[in-house]
């Protein structure tokens, strides 16, 4: 794994830590996971509220715990601000 890999995943950890410390309700997180999910797919609908309401139902069933979401809400926000997604 390179420097960048490393340091990309530390920046992430980070993030996912602090995100954490908020202490938003899950749901709250499965709302966010599923904005940032529709942006990244690029999906038409990505800024209606109903599709993603729909998307956050479909991550709250799959039931990813609070830490996990954290870290991909984190990841999503960072790869996004570098424009690799």
């Amino acid at each position: 794994m390179s420097n960048i890999d490393n340091e990309l995943r530390n920046q992430i950890n980070v993030g996912a830590y602090y995100l954490a410390q908020k202490n938003f309700t899950y749901d709250k997180l499965c709302y966010m996971l599923a904005e940032r999910q529709l942006r990244a797919q690029r999906d038409e609908l990505f800024n209606q509220d109903s599709r993603k309401r729909e998307k956050a139902a479909e991550i709250f069933f799959t039931s990813p715990p609070y830490d996990v979401l954290c870290w991909l809400i984190s990841e999503l926000d960072i790869l996004i601000k570098l424009g690799k997604i």
